[in-house]
C-alpha cells in the first residue's frame, strides 16, 4: 500500500506528484552566501583567534542550534508539536534563522519536501542522500532541486498571514548584522569572524552531517511504527539513530525516532538518549510559557546487557513451578 503523508501542508495533487524525476540545479543565492561564511571563517577565524572568541562561538552556536532551529523552526513552526505566546514562537524562530541560511518559509518548504519524499516509495537521490559525501555537501549547501511534478505546499493561515515571518523571510542574510555590529563593539574582529562567520559555518555543516549520517549509518536503532497507518519498512528512506551524536545536536540526532513520531515534541524514547532541546520545551512548560505538548507516548526501556541478566538471575528468589509456568 502507498504509504500516506499526515502534513496538510504537502498536497500531492491527487497522487500526480512525484519525487523521483527533477533536476538538481546551482543556486546562486546559497552558494554565493555559503562561500562567503566559509572563507571568513577560515580565514579569518584563523587570522583573529582568542579563547573569548572561541567561547562566544560556542555559546551562541548552542543558543540558535538548540533554542533555535531544534525548537524553534523545526519542533514548533516546522511540526506544531507545541504552542506558546506570540513573542516567544517569534523569538525561537528567529534564532533559528540566525543559526541556518534560510528563513521561515523556505525551512518549511525545505523540510516537508523532504519528509515527503522520504516517505513515497522512490525518490530522487538529492533527497535520499545516497551519493558521495562530497557529492552530498554540493547539493545540499550549494544547489536545489527542480521537480518535474511538485506537490504544493500549503501554509496554514498562523503562517501565511504571519508579516513577521515574510519580513524575516526577505531579510534573513542581513538579519547577522546588527549580530556583528554588537560582537565588534565589545570584543573587535575576533568576535565578529567566531560569532557570525565561524558559527554559521559550524551550524550549517553540523545540520548537513547529522542529516548525511543518519542515512547511511549502520544502526541497530529499533524500527518502530509511527503515528501513521504504514510501518517505516515501508518507506523509501529509513533513516537511522546517531546515538553519539545525539548530545552533540542537542537532540537532533535522535532520527529515526523522530521519523517514527514527526509531530513529538520529544526525540527520544529512552532514558539514556538525551535531548536538550525536549529539556528547553519542558521548562518552558514549567512556567506557564508551553502548552499542548505533543508526545509520542511511547517508552523504550534500556536493553539489559546478557550480563546482567544473568548476574539478576544469580540473586533472584527462587520462584515455584506454578509462577515459571505463568512467566512463559
Amino acid at each position: 500500500m502507498r504509504p500516506t503523508y499526515s502534513n496538510t501542508r504537502v498536497d500531492s495533487n491527487h497522487g500526480r506528484s512525484t519525487p523521483v524525476f527533477g533536476r538538481v540545479y546551482w543556486s546562486s543565492t546559497k552558494s554565493i552566501w555559503i562561500s562567503l561564511v566559509t572563507v571568513g571563517a577560515v580565514l579569518g577565524g584563523y587570522a583573529t583567534f582568542t579563547w573569548s572568541a572561541l567561547a562566544l562561538c560556542l555559546v551562541t552556536s548552542v543558543i540558535v542550534l538548540g533554542a533555535g532551529y531544534s525548537v524553534g523552526l523545526h519542533r514548533l513552526l516546522i511540526h506544531n508539536s507545541f504552542q506558546c505566546p506570540r513573542w516567544l514562537e517569534h523569538l525561537l524562530v528567529y534564532l533559528g534563522v540566525l543559526g541556518s541560511t534560510v528563513g521561515p518559509y523556505s525551512a518549511i518548504e525545505q523540510h516537508d519536501l523532504h519528509d515527503w519524499a522520504h516517505r513515497q516509495p522512490k525518490c530522487h537521490t538529492y533527497f535520499s542522500h545516497r551519493q558521495n559525501p562530497f557529492l552530498d555537501w554540493y547539493w545540499s549547501l550549494h544547489c536545489d532541486i527542480q521537480l518535474a511534478y511538485p506537490p504544493i505546499i500549503r501554509y496554514e493561515p498562523r503562517i501565511a498571514q504571519n508579516r513577521f515571518y515574510h519580513w524575516l523571510e526577505q531579510t534573513r542574510i542581513v538579519q547577522q548584522l546588527p549580530l556583528a555590529i554588537a560582537f565588534y563593539y565589545f570584543g573587535g574582529w575576533s568576535w565578529v569572524f567566531w560569532g557570525i562567520y565561524v558559527r554559521i559555518f559550524a551550524c550549517t555543516h553540523i545540520q548537513w552531517l547529522t542529516q548525511y549520517l543518519s542515512y547511511h549509518q549502520s544502526s541497530r536503532s529499533q524500527t518502530l511504527k509511527g503515528d501513521r497507518p504504514q510501518k517505516l519498512e515501508t518507506v523509501g528512506v529509513q533513516v537511522h539513530n546517531l546515538p553519539l551524536l545525539g548530545l552533540l545536536t542537542l537532540g537532533e540526532g535522535w532520527q529515526n525516532n523522530h521519523q517514527a513520531f514527526p509531530n513529538s515534541a520529544c526525540f527520544s524514547l529512552r532514558p539514556n538518549q538525551y535531548d536538550p532541546s525536549w529539556w528547553l520545551i519542558k521548562a518552558f512548560k514549567s512556567v506557564g510559557l508551553a502548552w499542548n505538548i505533543k508526545h509520542s507516548r511511547v517508552h523504550v526501556p534500556v536493553p539489559i546487557k546478557p550480563a546482567e541478566l544473568e548476574a539478576a538471575a544469580q540473586i533472584q528468589a527462587p520462584v515455584t513451578s506454578r509462577q515459571k509456568v505463568s512467566a512463559k
